[in-house]
């Protein structure tokens, strides 16, 4: 398999992955047109993911706004402050990848976890600058978010076996299920 096949099989993951958290938001979510200007001091907030195969970096970019009335707490009457706000993005971008990670194949156990950073102010194409970048760009009820993720396979492409990577027909709902006889 080639890194194109492959690429293609993470960006299928990535994209259902999105769907995924940001529908879980309480939010309508269709895809959006790249919208520079929305994003343009969006916060970025970025967390890798690696094994000896492959590394991935992932980017979430929400406008303030958008994450201001997506923060849990948004449902009382007291105001979100900046702070709150960061570590929401970061958690987030932890959610995100954590589903990236659970749609992998459970075989490919070596995954590890980055923490989440936030930036602000910087291009995303400054902070991914991996082999191969996902973007895909959401509207969430009126507003644009971007999603990015980078991919480097630090192997010879046609050592991925796809299977190896992928859960092969397999629902979300089915991979933890308890049966009792």
């Amino acid at each position: 398999m080639g890194s194109v096949d492959f690429n293609h099989c993470v960006e299928q993951v990535f994209q259902e992955a999105c769907f995924d958290l940001l529908g879980s938001l309480g939010c309508s979510v269709a895809f959006a047109e790249q919208n520079d200007g929305s994003l343009y001091d969006a916060p970025v907030a970025c967390i890798d993911a690696g094994s000896k195969e492959v590394e991935l970096v992932l980017g979430l970019q929400m406008p303030i706004s958008l994450l201001a009335c997506t923060h849990p707490a948004n449902s009382s009457s007291i105001a979100v402050g900046e702070e709150h706000l960061e570590d929401w993005i970061s958690e987030l971008s932890n959610q995100l990848i954590g589903r990236v990670k659970s749609k992998l194949n459970s075989n490919e156990s070596d995954l590890k976890l980055g923490v989440p950073v936030t930036y602000y102010g910087d291009d995303e194409s400054e902070l991914m600058q991996q082999d191969e970048k996902i973007a895909l760009y959401f509207e969430l009820d009126g507003e644009v978010c971007a999603c990015y993720l980078s991919i480097e396979l630090l192997i010879k492409a046609e050592d991925v076996i796809c299977s190896d990577y992928f859960q092969q027909n397999v629902e979300d709902s089915e991979r933890g299920e308890l049966e009792l006889f």
